[in-house]
């Protein structure tokens, strides 16, 4: 059992029932619309995937309309953007609700299935295998659903002439259409913790990077790289942040909420830098949250909320951060350059922009927003 965010014991219970039957009732006169659709409940923690008989093509739209809160030990209960993932085919590759209403172009052809996954593990690999802990935990009582839709034609289109009021699931689906921030080119979420709307690309007067917003969201992107790690090896960024999650000290799982650049190496490992509002500077600490603990190493380079709003600068030694903080052997390669958005646990709002990231050295230099 991998674990993943938060948690090792993995409970749930149904907090909000939502308005699953509100989205039916107006699709029974969709025809003009929709080709198909389905809705699936998950009545227990063992639900598993199951279909939704729609049989999607490739390029064709679908929205999944995620009802239903849930408790997993959190303070806050999670959303359906937070635990559902989807599929094509039963061998397709999953891929998470990055939103509640969440709108998605088919790749490939065959029938949809849907999952409602615990917070506590990763899937097995790309297909959504549940590991073996997880089948032999015992099955607790769960309700959520999920209603699938398959578009006729353009889902944008479809949804505001089907929504009656901007704060329906049909106006709410059609609002986050429009609202999707798009991401900086070469980038793109790890897939085994999902997409979500928590980065988008960004750029004013000289400075051209990322920008991280987040309110009881998460999510990591990563820029692929292949750069040997030499002595000399620098990455320099400016940073602005506005807004601090954080509401204790990060080095504990209960208020590990932040926004952070980090560096990841070809031994699994990567060190993420910081700014924290609790932390003193110049301390770097292993991840308090399981899974992560083994593989990262958080350094805070400023702290306080002296200098919120304003760019600062910072250059570091990779290699000498690393042999400072990890207690792994140093690795040969840098293998991406990761953008890190927690706000889960305090459901707080975060907001920091990354700009003129570069790493150079061993007789090169990589611009990462270049």
């Amino acid at each position: 059992m991998k674990p993943i965010l938060w948690i090792t014991l993995f409970v749930l219970a149904v907090v909000s029932p939502g308005r699953a039957g509100d989205v039916k009732e107006t699709l029974k006169s969709a025809q003009p619309f929709v080709t198909s659709w389905s809705t699936v409940h998950f009545a227990t923690s063992h639900s598993g995937w199951q279909s939704t008989g729609l049989a999607v093509t490739r390029g064709q739209q679908v929205t999944v309309f995620g009802d239903g809160q849930v408790n997993a030990g959190m303070p806050f209960p999670l959303d359906p953007r937070h635990y559902m993932w989807g599929r094509i085919g039963a061998n397709g590759q999953v891929f998470n609700l990055a939103t509640d209403q969440y709108t998605f172009t088919a790749e490939e052809s065959g029938l949809l299935y849907l999952a409602a996954k615990g917070t506590d593990f990763f899937w097995e690999d790309r297909r959504g295998t549940f590991p073996p802990a997880d089948t032999r935990a015992p099955e607790l009582p769960f309700g959520s659903t999920a209603t699938a839709v398959a578009w006729r034609a353009d889902a944008v289109e479809s949804l505001q002439n089907l929504s009656q009021d901007p704060l329906d699931d049909f106006g709410q689906a059609h609002a986050v259409i429009a609202q999707a921030p798009k991401l900086p080119e070469g980038f793109d979420y790890l897939w085994y913790l999902g997409r979500a709307q928590v980065f988008g690309a960004w750029e004013e007067d000289e400075r051209k990077g990322i920008r991280g917003t987040t309110h009881y969201d998460f999510g990591i992107v990563k820029k692929p790289l292949d750069i040997p790690l030499t002595e000399d090896i620098e990455i320099s960024f400016d940073w602005r942040y506005d807004a601090l999650p954080a509401q204790g000290p990060e080095t504990e799982a209960q208020f590990h909420d932040y926004l952070s650049i980090a560096v990841e190496f070809d031994n699994g490992q990567d060190i993420t830098w910081m700014w924290s509002p609790h932390l003193q500077a110049g301390l770097s600490f292993r991840c308090p949250l399981p899974w992560w603990d083994q593989r990262e190493t958080h350094i805070v380079l400023q702290s306080g909320d002296e200098g919120l709003g304003a760019w600062h600068s910072h250059t570091r030694s990779v290699a000498e951060d690393y042999r400072r903080s990890v207690n792994v052997d140093v690795p040969t390669r840098i293998t991406g350059v990761w953008f890190i958005n927690s706000g889960i646990f305090a459901k707080e709002k975060g907001d920091a922009r990354f700009a003129n990231v570069v790493i150079t050295g061993n007789g090169g230099e990589t611009a990462i927003f270049e």
